[in-house]
């Protein structure tokens, strides 16, 4: 006689997405095999992934570089741009409420790198600021500003972006410490302007683009700059050369692993240089 034996065996519980453990999904990811519910799948160029694997493959591949080395963002705003503008105008409108008590506190003159008077912050604080009598000085310096920033600050990344203004306004100032008589006071963001000007047609030229009608705007400035009364040409020209210096050591440096490096090395050479000639300034000034 034999007896029949039955077995009843339980049905496997269905996986769990490790993410949502209260979610049990037969579907898994065609990359790594674990479960993953259908919220944690993403479409890939070959089935789907899960989400830890896409952010594993995001950073693993590298980032897309410009031609200048910075990290490719066409979504993200100018802000170094729109920050300097910003304070621009902020400082114009207390120019405006203290009348000239902050206008003389912060504009340059040679005398306040000399001998008698040293306060050289002054040669960066005067770029803030612009006269209060001409309200056309600001928006041609903010324009220009707005115009070229947003063009050049993607293209070599925010913080090349920000010492390119810094040392063109540097630039400037040390051209107005040697070529302007020692009591003439300076205000406004053109030097740092100029810088734009000369930069954009070095990174042009590097690119493979037209400068003929960037040529005319500087030609067209150059002039105004010599033509038009109470106009610093020298901090112009000050600003056009550093502009130009330093695009140059964004452009020509080569690719590789330490371009950022290079570049940086660079432009802190360049702003040594001018410190320098600011020291060599300093002893020349006479008071008028």
């Amino acid at each position: 006689m034999s007896a029949e034996h039955s077995h009843t065996g339980a049905a496997r519980p269905a996986p769990v997405c490790p993410r949502h453990p209260d979610q049990p999904t037969h579907l898994r990811c065609q990359r790594c095999d674990r479960p993953a519910c259908p919220q944690c799948l993403h479409q890939a160029p070959v089935g789907f992934h899960c989400t830890d694997c896409v952010a594993q493959a995001r950073a693993a591949r590298p980032s897309p570089r410009t031609r200048f080395g910075a990290v490719a963002r066409p979504d993200r705003a100018p802000l170094v741009t729109y920050g300097v503008i910003g304070v621009c105008v902020v400082m114009y409108l207390l120019q405006w409420l203290t009348g000239s008590v902050l206008t003389q506190a912060l504009w340059y003159a040679p005398l306040h790198t000399s001998s008698w008077v040293f306060e050289p912050w002054r040669m960066l604080t005067s770029a803030l600021l612009h006269s209060p009598s001409s309200a056309m000085h600001i928006l041609f310096n903010m324009v220009a500003l707005w115009m070229f920033g947003r063009v050049i600050e993607p293209a070599v990344g925010a913080w090349r972006y920000g010492l390119l203004l810094l040392l063109s306004a540097l630039g400037g100032s040390v051209a107005v410490l040697f070529l302007t008589p020692a009591t003439t006071p300076t205000v406004g963001a053109s030097g740092a302007v100029f810088g734009l000007f000369g930069a954009m047609f070095i990174l042009l030229r590097s690119s493979g683009a037209q400068t003929g009608g960037l040529l005319v705007l500087i030609g067209i400035n150059a002039v105004i700059s010599f033509v038009v009364p109470n106009i610093s040409w020298q901090g112009h020209l000050g600003g056009l050369l550093t502009g130009v210096i330093c695009a140059l050591v964004i452009a020509r440096v080569p690719r590789g692993p330490r371009r950022s490096l290079w570049q940086g090395l660079g432009l802190a050479s360049v702003a040594g240089v001018l410190v320098a000639l600011t020291a060599v300034g300093i002893p020349l000034v006479t008071p008028a």
